[in-house]
């Protein structure tokens, strides 16, 4: 069976979400800022460059930002300040279905406007269709890039590695102290063996000294929009479409697992109404049991 979206388990963050959400939130956000702020003065003093010109042309030329937002407009805002930080000119595509809707100016950003509630999967297949770019890269709208979302490097490894479809890339949570190793041990658990085709490659193994196939990767990820094409997501399912995905691309395309790129995850943890609607995940798993994992 799939597994359902995240929710918390821990007893005191699950508390002052019910009860203190609003004199939470501001507490939060500052904490995020100062630890990407943080993090971003090491990586520069560790020797992470932004990238160079001939970087910035290069992703620009072949990959599209995709996402899809849902009443997080200043967190979608945020994200599209730092892919023109480090990759500005870079095209990007959202699909909005917030009721408020979203505004972003610029000829770099196109925004697909859908119905309220509209859904995650159709949101993102609206995108998929406007991709124009061999390669996209798929991100939500509560993360920000960072010195070390290497995007060019990952293009090089596409160059050498033909047989891979897609590289999920690791996050950092926002006040959540764990290392990126720690976090990508999670996918060590999804080797995909109950899908309907085997891996074309065994999860687990290395690419390179950087890559490792897995079953199950990130649901943030650059990847050849032909081989996303080939897989797609289903417009029954409204929230929990990561496992779903993967579930269905097992055996169609090849996915790894990058250890030398990493993204920032800036998430809510106190937004109710953002939340209210996040945790209403149950139509899709009678969906699922009905219709995918009857075995």
């Amino acid at each position: 069976m799939a597994n359902s979206p995240r929710t918390t388990n821990h007893p005191l963050l699950a508390f002052l979400q019910k009860h203190f959400s609003r004199g939470c939130y501001p507490i939060q956000k500052f904490f995020a800022a100062a630890e990407y702020w943080l993090l971003d003065c090491w990586w520069a003093l560790r020797g992470h460059r932004k990238p160079s010109p001939e970087e910035v042309a290069l992703v620009a030329g072949k990959v599209t930002f995709m996402f899809k937002s849902f009443e997080r407009q200043k967190q979608a805002i945020a994200l599209v300040k730092s892919i023109r930080r480090f990759f500005p000119g870079t095209r990007i595509v959202i699909a909005d279905d917030s009721k408020e809707p979203l505004q972003i100016d610029g000829d770099d950003v196109t925004i697909i406007h859908m119905p309220f509630n509209s859904g995650l999967s159709k949101g993102l297949n609206l995108a998929l269709a406007e991709i124009k770019t061999p390669f996209l890269f798929r991100m939500d709208d509560d993360e920000l890039l960072t010195r070390r979302t290497n995007l060019a490097k990952e293009l090089q490894f596409f160059e050498l590695h033909p047989e891979v479809d897609l590289v999920g890339i690791p996050c950092i949570d926002a006040c959540k102290p764990s290392s990126v190793k720690k976090n990508l041990k999670v996918y060590s658990r999804f080797p995909m063996r109950d899908a309907p085709l085997p891996l074309k490659i065994a999860h687990g193994a290395w690419i390179d000294s950087f890559h490792v196939v897995f079953g199950k990767v990130p649901n943030i990820f650059i990847a050849k929009t032909e081989s996303v094409r080939q897989v797609g997501w289903d417009d029954n399912i409204r929230m929990i479409d990561h496992h779903d995905f993967f579930y269905r691309a097992a055996g169609v395309i090849v996915s790894v697992i990058s250890r030398r790129s990493v993204v920032f995850h800036n998430h809510n943890y106190f937004s109710k109404v953002y939340n209210s609607y996040r945790s209403d995940w149950k139509g899709d798993a009678i969906y699922l049991r009905q219709f995918r994992y009857k075995r």
